[in-house]
């Protein structure tokens, strides 16, 4: 299989500086269904950006993949992917159950970025076990909480910040139909695969979420239950938390509290919100629904707040912030500049804060 020639820019003195790239070679290690639509196309549409080779156990399913999306090279095992010279970065797609570990130590063991999906890990010490491999490799890694920068959430963001006041808590809840599906095979309902079913899958986002707009989740307590006996794992989740937030001028400390209804078998009015309550008004965004951002005033007032458009690829605003940032800590590792400092160049390029906006290793430990 052949393999792409990297790519380089031109220094001050009108010559080739081959030193650092400025195209992104990525890889993907299983591309699965996730990657048809969701990821996998970003990778080439986004700016500085190529795909150059996929994975998949079932080559012929790789293969096919690679012949569809323009892709030189194609393998059957992730090792061979992983030490594709070709390839500068790596995309992990495989169900948190996939023997992530064992990629992650390949990918950080050969020195390349990391974007992995989410959540990290089956469990928190799963996720940590493999937070911990990149951080003792000195290696970045992404997870793929990509809602952040979606054109909805980046405008929330904005609104939690400047028109709600003083956040004093925050609610989410999520009433699905799930159990009226009449396939369970998918990896969501195996446990040694998915970790505990929809609520790690889906309801991961919702709490990414809420660090987002608020603050770490601290001192996590909750149930589980398996409310039907159709599938082998729990359904409905109830949980609570603390926040500690900090106050910007004063720098005082105070503390808001969270809760959680994730509901998979409810046959009611699905519900898809995230509340956040504040002094002056609350925020109501949907998740996974395709609604407007409510905003609702103390003096009765109710603004509904219209996003832009989401892309086909829902990842490519991601995946765009994370290329520019592996890309700036390069050319600032090789010029001996700080994180700080390359992550501000990346932060002009992308007009995000990948401080902010990107979600590394030890945050999506949960």
């Amino acid at each position: 299989m052949a393999s792409t020639a990297k790519s380089s820019s031109t220094n001050a003195n009108g010559e080739q500086d081959t030193s650092s790239p400025s195209v992104l070679r990525y890889g993907i290690v299983g591309c699965g269904s996730v990657c048809q639509v969701k990821s996998g196309p970003a990778f080439y549409k986004c700016s500085n950006s190529s795909l150059v080779a996929v994975m998949r156990r079932d080559i012929a399913k790789a293969k096919d993949y690679a012949e569809r999306h323009g892709v030189e090279a194609f393998y059957g095992k992730a090792a061979d992917l992983i030490s594709d010279d070709s390839v500068d970065a790596v995309y992990v797609a495989t169900p948190p159950g996939g023997h992530r570990v064992g990629i992650a130590r390949m990918v950080a063991g050969a020195q390349k970025p990391c974007y992995m999906e989410k959540p990290l890990g089956r469990d928190g010490k799963e996720a940590q076990e493999i937070c911990s491999i990149f951080q003792e490799a000195g290696v970045s890694l992404y997870c793929a909480y990509y809602r952040r920068c979606m054109p909805k959430f980046v405008q929330a963001k904005s609104l939690c910040s400047s028109r709600i006041g003083k956040i004093t808590g925050v609610t989410v809840t999520l009433h699905q139909s799930r159990h009226n599906q009449k396939d369970k095979s998918h990896w969501h309902y195996a446990k040694e695969i998915s970790g505990g079913g929809l609520f790690l899958d889906v309801g991961c986002h919702m709490l990414d979420l809420v660090e987002f707009f608020v603050g770490k989740i601290e001192n996590p307590t909750g149930r589980a239950f398996l409310s039907i006996n159709d599938q082998r794992v729990e359904d409905n989740v109830r949980g609570f938390w603390d926040h500690t937030l900090i106050e910007p001028d004063s720098g005082a400390c105070r503390r808001i509290g969270g809760s959680c209804v994730f509901n998979f078998t409810s046959g009611g009015p699905r519900r898809d919100e995230l509340e956040i309550v504040g002094t002056l008004g609350t925020l109501t965004i949907s998740c996974f629904d395709d609604q407007p951002v409510q905003l609702k005033l103390d003096g009765g007032e109710t603004i509904i707040v219209q996003h832009g458009d989401h892309p086909d690829t829902v990842q490519e605003p991601m995946i765009q912030l994370v290329t520019q940032d592996i890309l700036a800590r390069i050319k600032g590792a090789e010029r001996d500049n700080t994180n700080t400092g390359a992550s501000s160049r990346a932060a002009d390029e992308a007009h995000l804060d990948p401080n902010v906006f990107l979600c590394r290793g030890e945050s999506a430990v949960r």
